[in-house]
C-alpha cells in the first residue's frame, strides 16, 4: 500500500481536489433564487412581451432574452400564460424599487 501511494499519491490528491471542485461547482450553478427577483400576477390580456415593454431599462438583456428568462425560470411557454398566474420576472428587487422611486 506505501509503495502504491509513493508512486501515485499527486494522482490521487488531483483527483480528490478535481472531485470536490466538481461538487462545488454543482453546487453553486443550481436554480436561481427567486427571492431575488420580482414577481409579477399576470392581468388580463397581458403579454411577456409586454412585461418586457414595461420592465425596459430595469434588466440587461434582449426583449427574446427577457422572455426566454421568464420561459425557463417558470417553466412555461410564452404564449400560454393565464390571467392570475404568479411569474417571476429578470428584474432584481432593487432595481424595481429604484424605479419606482423615481417615478
Amino acid at each position: 500500500m506505501s509503495k502504491l501511494w509513493e508512486k501515485y499519491s499527486y494522482t490521487i490528491i488531483l483527483l480528490i481536489c478535481g472531485f470536490i471542485a466538481c461538487i462545488m461547482i454543482v453546487a453553486n450553478t443550481g436554480e436561481t433564487d427567486s427571492s431575488k427577483y420580482v414577481s409579477v400576477t399576470v392581468k388580463n390580456g397581458e403579454t411577456v412581451w409586454q412585461l418586457s415593454n414595461e420592465y425596459a431599462g430595469t434588466y440587461n438583456m434582449t426583449k427574446k432574452q427577457f422572455i426566454k428568462w421568464i420561459e425557463e425560470h417558470n417553466n412555461i411557454a410564452a404564449n400560454n400564460i393565464k390571467v392570475g398566474e404568479e411569474l417571476v420576472i429578470p428584474v432584481r428587487v432593487e432595481d424595481h424599487q429604484l424605479m419606482l422611486a423615481a417615478e
